[in-house]
């Protein structure tokens, strides 16, 4: 999301009725397992991996990102019994017209499964 913030400018400018959902998991992940991947192949301590990546202490808050950029931001949402009132309030924005960025807090990394397919090929 934060590669590509500039998006929300434009739907803003071009009055582009549009609902951002930013799963925000203070990282940038992808590039994390990328990192422990080189950091195997090339015998460096795969716990680094962190380095550049991660976006927390303090963490963004995505939806002051929206707001700072004319969308209706969306406070972030910490607990599944929110999300189905603050989608209701961003639907009904993007209907009236208007961009709504929604920042979810979730948690970073994926399934085990997915996570050693991902880093398949780089044990030692």
């Amino acid at each position: 999301f934060c590669m590509g913030v500039t998006a929300i400018w434009t739907a803003v400018h071009y009055r582009i009725p549009l609902l951002f959902v930013v799963c925000n998991n203070r990282s940038f992940f992808n590039d994390e397992l990328h990192q422990e991947r080189v950091a195997r192949t090339r015998n460096r301590p795969p716990e680094n991996r962190w380095i550049g990546q991660r976006i927390s202490d303090p963490d963004i808050d995505c939806s002051a990102l929206g707001r700072a950029q004319g969308a209706i931001g969306f406070a972030p949402v910490q607990k599944t019994g929110d999300l189905v009132p603050t989608f209701e309030q961003a639907i009904a924005a993007v209907e009236q017209g208007q961009v709504a960025v929604v920042d979810v807090r979730v948690e970073p990394g994926y399934s085990a499964v997915t996570t050693a397919a991902m880093l398949r090929g780089t044990e030692k």
